[in-house]
């Protein structure tokens, strides 16, 4: 009788520790990130950046392009004159470029483009330690450190490849308040700086524009920053002078 209350106890114990899952912090931080003005729109304006400068540099590859006019007298320029000759590898890296690109703009496959980018950076990365591109490393490992921001950004869907048997949770507004969505007068001025750093970016890659294009792409670009810094600060006041105290 006494062995019999024994195992009971032991069952109820282990469900009681399997009711509560092991990521319970990091999914607390990380929905109410989300429930954050400021990080949203921050997080927004990492995802267009990571868009405008992959598509562009995809696109190249898979055209089956050269990335660089570095030649094949530096280590750099051979490495990527290697990668050009293999042909078709060369733009399977494009077409993962681009199709990352285009995932991580999208809010229902955000989840999948954070982690292809969290790859395809990591990659960046140590190729970039290997041959010696001097600061450009740092700048690789800062956008990793945004790619990880991405996946900690997603982890309410994310979890389920590293725990066995916990739900998706839903991003919904259960979860996330309606006043950290962008307003209508935002979703036009992101729409038009993303298209002009899509073409700002394209240009560095021989997209072929009119003479100054260049200078009017970054004014227009570098006024919408300025708008959404203010459409932020009305949103995220107006958020305040909402939220109970």
């Amino acid at each position: 009788m006494y062995g019999t209350d024994l195992n009971k106890l032991s069952i109820n114990e282990t469900v009681t520790k399997n009711t509560t899952p092991p990521d319970t912090s990091l999914l607390y931080y990380s929905e109410k990130a989300r429930q954050n003005t400021w990080l949203y729109r921050g997080t927004l304006g990492l995802r267009f950046l990571l868009s405008m400068a992959f598509i562009p540099t995809g696109l190249v590859k898979l055209l089956g392009l050269p990335f660089s006019n570095l030649g094949s007298t530096s280590p750099i320029g051979l490495f990527f004159d290697m990668l050009l000759s293999t042909g078709v590898y060369w733009q399977f890296l494009g077409g993962i470029q681009i199709l990352a690109g285009v995932l991580v703009m999208l809010n229902r496959t955000l989840a999948i483009g954070s982690i292809l980018f969290t790859g395809i950076m990591l990659n960046i990365l140590f190729i970039t330690i290997g041959l010696g591109f001097g600061n450009t490393a740092y700048l690789a490992f800062m956008m990793v450190l945004g790619c990880l921001w991405l996946c900690f950004w997603e982890w309410g869907k994310l979890r389920t490849l590293f725990f066995v048997q916990i739900s998706v949770i839903s991003q919904t507004a259960q979860f996330r308040s309606k006043s950290v969505g962008l307003t209508a007068a935002e979703k036009i001025v992101y729409g038009i700086g993303y298209g002009c750093g899509l073409l700002f970016f394209g240009m560095t890659r021989g997209l072929q524009l009119p003479l100054g294009t260049e200078i009017l792409l970054l004014g227009v670009g570098f006024s919408c920053l300025i708008l959404a810094f203010i459409y932020g600060f009305r949103v995220n006041r107006r958020h305040q002078n909402h939220s109970p105290t």
